[in-house]
Parts: structure tokens; sequence; C-alpha cells
């Protein structure tokens, strides 16, 4: 089966080629068209490549440049990413503390309330006095 699919993809690339060439042999328009278009992609490839010759040295210093600066804030980077990973880690120990403590705290709490219970009895309702004008 794949067979069949690479020689069909063939048969309609090579159609496609054969297609664009005769297109352009028979349409004059066509053909000064494409031949200025490749004219002007020629000259801008070569003013491309004289500006890069004749600007190489300066090219390569901006790039070296470039690359300690981005080298600098990717270490100063990972240095703060650190400071934080050790500030988060931190702040995680103190949470489970506090939630310990907590915990702590209520359960110390519930202890004082049933000692309370066991000593004075169930607990009364308690009514507040009147507001008095």
């Amino acid at each position: 089966m794949a067979g069949k699919e690479t020689r069909w993809a063939t048969y309609i690339t090579v159609g496609s080629v054969s297609a664009l060439v005769g297109f352009l042999f028979l349409n004059k328009n066509a053909r000064n068209k494409t031949a200025t278009c490749v004219k002007e992609g020629k000259q801008f490839v070569t003013d491309a490549s004289g500006f890069v010759k004749e600007n190489r040295e300066e090219i390569s210093e901006l790039l070296k440049g470039t690359t300690e600066r981005v080298n600098e804030r990717l270490q100063v980077a990972g240095e703060d990413v650190e400071q934080i990973v050790k500030h988060a880690s931190h702040l995680k120990e103190s949470a489970t503390d506090i939630m310990a403590t907590a915990k702590e705290a209520g359960r110390e709490l519930q202890q004082h309330r049933e000692d309370y219970k066991n000593q004075t009895g169930p607990l009364a309702p308690t009514q507040l006095p009147p507001n008095e004008k």
C-alpha cells in the first residue's frame, strides 16, 4: 500500500513540475516575471553576502557580547530560582510547624473542655442579663 502512495506522490510531483515548466515555457509574461524575481533575489543575496563580509567582525563581536549577557542573566536567574526554592522550602516547614502547633492547641482545648465537663457536670446554657437603659 505504501508503494502505491509513494508512486502516486511521485506522479503528482512530476506532473506539477511539468505543468509549471510548460506554463513558463509557453507564457512569455510569466517567464519575464519569474526572471525578474530571480534577478532581484540574486541581487538581494549578493547585497546581504557583501554586508556580512564587510561587517563580519562587528557581527561576531555583537554575537559574543549578546551571548555573554544572556549567560550572565541565566546565571542570575538560576541563583534567583535557587533562593526561591530555599525560601519555599522554609515556608513549607514553617507552615507545617504552625499546623502541628494549631492541632496540638486544639487537642489541648478539647482536653480542657472534657476535664471541665467532668468536674462541673453538663454545661448549662447561659443567659445574658437584659439590657438596662
